[in-house]
């Protein structure tokens, strides 16, 4: 009896320990936080725009997405719209779990709250879009609970989570960047161009200054123009009275095309040019590529028999559309014009 007795009591406090052991180990675990957030930040030098629609417009995330980096044969599932709240894509990740991403909220230009689901757990993202000086601050959140088994990992999802969000910004850098720097030159046709009137202001510069100084002059021009009631004929332009690429220096004028000669005064002139044939050539991208563009118009001229420049006029660029249609550099278009003289038939040019 003595012996069962004795057992009964190592049982009891065997189950006593247990039990306590259980309420310290519960307790430990109720007393770690089951929440988390970690964010991280980059200075992206791009227009707000750009950045917002690269985050808000779904499918974008197939360009940068650090998802993807791990795995390239990832493939996202995209619905119909990929730009609105509500609006998700799936995809599987290296895990083999199974991730739905959705806008929540979408304030264009400056804020977008996503969340990023599994039949485990849900994770909220949250960019925030902050104008600087040379760019936008891009602040990356992301935030959720933790299961009750995982808040042993509360204090490391920072170090856990943060170099996935550094990755990614990275990777949305250079998605932004590499969509801005994209250009394009096309040779397009020989045009018969008539004479026009012009209010302009001109300038030297070296070629890599040439932006500097049309922002400069430009304006100026087009103030003269809107402060004196002046009826445009056109898109605004460039003529290059002499491009010096030997010596990496352009003399150039900004001109405003009018209806009409117009006596101008102080240091705004009045131009004309010169009616003729000019081989067109079209430039999608940034204007700081304007010089390759040119150089690749020249060539063209150069390497084709049925062509000679006609040195009499000057060359000008036609500005279609640029920073006040699009914020994106790559959607600007630039009209490049040379004055040539044809010596065949202009059937045999490319159309």
């Amino acid at each position: 009896m003595k012996k069962i007795n004795k057992m009964l009591r190592k049982i009891k406090y065997t189950f006593l320990f247990i039990i306590v052991g259980a309420l310290v180990f519960l307790g430990y675990f109720m007393s770690l936080d089951n929440a988390y957030k970690v964010t991280r930040e980059r200075v992206i030098k791009a227009p707000a725009k750009l950045v917002y629609l690269q985050i808000a417009d779904l499918k974008n995330w197939n360009k940068w997405s650090q998802f993807k980096e791990k795995d390239s044969t990832m493939q996202f599932e995209f619905e119909q719209s990929t730009n609105k709240e509500g609006d998700f894509f799936r995809f599987t990740d290296s895990n083999g779990m199974r991730q739905k991403l959705t806008n929540l909220t979408l304030s264009p230009d400056s804020l977008v709250v996503q969340s990023l689901s599994s039949n485990e757990q849900t994770q909220e993202f949250k960019w925030q879009i902050i104008p600087q000086e040379d760019g936008v601050l891009v602040r990356w959140t992301a935030e959720g609970e933790l299961p009750f088994m995982q808040r042993i990992y509360s204090k490391e999802m920072d170090d856990m989570i943060g170099p996935q969000l550094t990755r990614g910004l990275e990777l949305l850098d250079k998605s932004v960047q590499a969509d801005m720097q994209k250009h394009e030159t096309t040779i397009e046709k020989v045009s018969e161009l008539s004479s026009t009137y012009y209010l302009y202001k001109s300038a030297s510069c070296k070629f890599e200054d040439l932006g500097k100084k049309l922002d400069e002059l430009l304006p100026d021009v087009l103030m003269y123009v809107i402060n004196n009631h002046i009826e445009m004929n056109g898109k605004p332009f460039t003529i290059y009275n002499k491009r010096d690429v030997a010596n990496n220096s352009v003399i150039f004028s900004s001109c405003m095309p009018t209806k009409e000669k117009i006596s101008a005064k102080g240091d705004i002139l009045t131009g004309q040019t010169p009616g003729g044939k000019y081989l067109k050539i079209k430039f999608q991208g940034d204007y700081k590529y304007l010089k390759g563009a040119w150089q690749k118009a020249d060539d063209y001229v150069q390497n084709n028999g049925s062509l000679i420049v006609d040195a009499t006029r000057a060359p000008f660029e036609v500005y279609v559309k640029g920073h006040t249609k699009s914020l994106n550099p790559a959607d600007w278009i630039t009209e490049l014009y040379i004055p040539i003289i044809e010596i065949i038939n202009p059937d045999n040019m490319p159309q």
